[in-house]
């Protein structure tokens, strides 16, 4: 019997490599896949962020203010002696609170509002009670409250206070005989003030605890975060940076926003332990680098484990070749490795069966550069070198047939948008995750775009971002 195969030549042992690097090239890439849980740009780890607004409601503040103005806010009781020592007037009276106070946003701030009124009986000594005179006066007590936050992170407020009389507080006893009750008064209300500038000042630290609030979101952020959809994964959390927001306001609240910005790398296999707190860095204000949190992670596939993972699955692989007695060739091992920086190395030892007891095994050293074609993984600058033990004329021969470089050359590239989105699925399904104590990640994941891939030591890292919205929420009760 004629075998109706080719006789091997030179140039077809050439042709045979190129297409057994596409069937290792389509190994490698589907390996690749076992990277998808993980998000992050490549190349040098971009900064995320992580937000805590802090509230604190105008009516604890209002409270605290009302506390220091009792319902009296000044009083007289005196005696007076005018023109000149002719007349003597006993002057009693006060001045009262007689409305609620408001605290309502206003530029920069807060505009404090009361309504006073007074109450006041001048009698003269000694002329009859036909001269003594009863009178009264309103006012509106205003200050403008400015929040500010001083360098060791605590709550500020400068409260310039002043007020205006609606109604003059003073009036003419007799004729060219005035008296001016306002002035008696003043110093009074302005203490007053002042105390109630010292109670929103202390509300305000204490509501907003600032300072303990910083400390402790700078000390969560330090602290590894477990990683949602991968087993035994990890990031490793590097603070950056931490900012706080000047105040803003609505009708009910004042509010500051913490922002602390890391850079997160991530690891497979045994997370590190707590990391002791840091001291809190200077204070720095200005607005958080992103609203939410922006979780970029490399996740990081030691050799070993890409190893096993590409060889169980090109263990479930059996290809038949189209060609004369149905040839078929299955991968037995892939080992992978870095022979160089930048490129990836896959010895792949498979064997090639046939009729009539052929069975011929053989290994190659594919190496390349990985490359994205937007959601495809490819090698460019691909090398092959073929170990001692080469393939037989036979085997070569069949895979120098165009059909076979074909199959072989289709099964080259792998379009990652299934895996993808079977991978955004899956994270999507674990949100909301808490990542680390008191730190819990939620939002949505729309999709989860392959960014880069790249070759390093300690093995192959491959980089998704998710897209959506995911928000970190701090719990720091």
């Amino acid at each position: 019997m004629t075998s109706s195969l080719p006789r091997p030549r030179p140039f077809r042992n050439r042709r045979a490599f190129r297409a057994l690097r596409a069937e290792v090239l389509a190994l490698m890439t589907l390996t690749s896949l076992t990277a998808m849980p993980a998000a992050a740009p490549f190349g040098p780890a971009p900064q995320s962020s992580v937000t805590l607004p802090v509230t604190v409601p105008l009516a604890g503040l209002r409270a605290a203010a009302l506390a220091r103005l009792p319902d009296v806010l000044a009083s007289v009781d005196q005696t007076q002696t005018l023109a000149g020592g002719v007349i003597v007037v006993h002057l009693t009276g006060e001045v009262r609170r007689s409305g609620d106070l408001t605290l309502v946003p206003e530029g920069d701030g807060l505009r404090l509002s009361l309504p006073v009124n007074a109450t006041f009986r001048a009698a003269p000594t000694g002329l009859g009670d036909f001269l003594a005179r009863d009178f009264t006066g309103a006012a509106v007590v205003t200050a403008h409250v400015t929040p500010g936050i001083t360098g060791d992170w605590n709550a500020d407020l400068r409260v310039q206070a002043d007020y205006r009389w609606t109604a003059p507080l003073s009036f003419e006893l007799l004729r060219g005989v005035s008296i001016n009750v306002q002035t008696l008064v003043d110093p009074q209300i302005r203490a007053r003030l002042a105390g109630a500038s010292e109670a929103l000042g202390a509300a305000a630290r204490s509501q907003l605890r600032l300072r303990e609030r910083a400390g402790d979101l700078w000390a969560r952020l330090a602290q590894p975060w477990a990683l949602p959809g991968v087993p035994d994964g990890y990031a490793l959390i590097r603070p950056q940076g931490l900012t706080v927001t000047p105040f803003t306001f609505t009708p009910d609240a004042a509010s500051v926003t913490l922002g602390g910005s890391f850079v997160a790398t991530a690891g497979l296999g045994q997370a590190p332990g707590p990391v002791p707190p840091a001291p809190l860095p200077p204070l720095k204000l200005g607005r958080p680098q992103a609203d939410g949190v922006t979780l970029d992670v490399p996740v990081t596939l030691a050799y070993p484990q890409l190893s096993a993972l590409a060889t169980r699955y090109a263990a479930r692989q059996e290809y038949r070749l189209p060609l004369p007695l149905s040839p078929r060739l299955k991968v037995g091992s892939v080992t992978l490795g870095t022979p160089a920086p930048g490129r990836l190395n896959a010895a792949v030892a498979f064997t090639v069966r046939a009729p009539l007891g052929l069975n011929v095994n053989a290994t190659v050293d594919v190496s390349g550069t990985p490359t994205l074609d937007g959601q495809t993984l490819r090698l460019t600058h691909v090398t092959v070198r073929t170990r001692p033990s080469s393939l037989s004329g036979r085997v070569l021969g069949w895979l120098a047939d165009a059909r076979v470089q074909a199959l072989l050359a289709k099964q080259a590239t792998f379009d990652l948008t299934p895996e993808l989105q079977s991978a955004r699925a899956a994270v999507q399904a674990r949100l909301p995750y808490r990542v680390a104590n008191g730190v819990t990640l939620s939002g949505q994941v729309d999709r989860l775009a392959l960014r880069s891939v790249s070759v390093e030591p300690q093995g192959v890292v491959a980089v998704t971002r998710a897209e959506g919205e995911l928000d970190a929420h701090v719990d720091l009760r």
